[in-house]
């Protein structure tokens, strides 16, 4: 009986270390999420090297109507000492919020991005189920474009979709700060 016992807890311990793991990857990045949300309140300064761009959307779409909307792109400025590094003097989307209203609908989602590989980490999605109609919460969370977890569980192709959502949401917050040149 103790064999048995001891070679099970041996079998479990990769398991619960794994999970644990993964509880600390996802409160790290719980973690950046409060703090840049408070830099994103505060506003740009040199003490605090986020900036926010904000995209009002408005357009009338046949058989679809009016939809109203905005964008908010949050970015990493880096200017560091050495002006040597990759990063110096460029920004890095860190955070963006999309939140559109098409009539009675209405979606929201968020994602967060690490400011120096820029691979998203977060994904919440506030929107209506295509399956049921019914309006879901979904959060995503990635490391190194792997999902770590998923709330509620999700299948793998959602996670996906998910991810390739936020990489172009990415490129499209990374194209809002390259059509306006800063150095004119």
């Amino acid at each position: 009986m103790k064999k048995s016992l001891i070679f099970l807890l041996l079998l479990c311990t990769p398991f619960l270390a794994n999970a644990q793991n993964v509880d600390q990857q996802i409160k790290k990045i719980r973690d950046f999420y409060q703090q840049v949300q408070e830099q994103a309140r505060k506003g740009y300064s040199i003490e605090n090297p986020i900036g926010t761009a904000v995209i009002d959307h408005v357009a009338n779409y046949c058989a679809i109507g009016c939809v109203k909307g905005k964008m908010e792109v949050y970015t990493y400025l880096y200017d560091e000492d050495d002006t040597e590094d990759k990063y110096f003097n460029t920004q890095q989307v860190v955070m963006i919020r999309e939140h559109f209203e098409r009539g009675p609908w209405t979606y929201y989602r968020e994602y967060l991005y690490d400011p120096k590989t820029t691979d998203p980490i977060f994904c919440y999605f506030h929107d209506m189920s295509p399956d049921t109609g019914e309006i879901v919460d979904h959060r995503f969370y990635f490391s190194e474009g792997k999902l770590l977890k998923s709330i509620p569980e999700s299948s793998a192709s959602k996670a996906q979709s998910a991810l390739r959502i936020a990489k172009g949401m990415r490129d499209d917050g990374r194209a809002v700060f390259e059509m306006y040149p800063t150095d004119l």
